[in-house]
């Protein structure tokens, strides 16, 4: 299954192209060659960096939980039941 296949996987590529390619452009709340003070004295970077990852991953549970209602993500290899997997 490819990514241009369907529309579920293509608009998902794109949302997390778009927050990938956010993250690379140097706008001051994710990235500084100064110190610029946040809250406590933190660089105020760091807020950017951390709110983005916590969007990030909101987006990846999302996209989890939308896949798993998706007749096509269901399926897998059962292995038998009492065979042996070990060897």
């Amino acid at each position: 299954m490819g990514v241009w296949e369907n529309r579920f996987e293509r608009g998902w590529f794109l949302v997390f192209m778009f927050m990938y390619g956010l993250i690379m452009l140097p706008l001051p709340w994710y990235y500084s060659e100064t110190y610029v003070a946040g809250p406590w004295g933190v660089p105020l970077f760091l807020f950017g960096w951390i709110v983005h990852g916590g969007v990030v991953i909101a987006l990846t549970a999302l996209f989890a939980v939308q896949c798993l209602k998706r007749p096509e993500y269901r399926g897998f290899q059962a292995e038998p039941e009492g065979a042996d997997t070990h060897v």
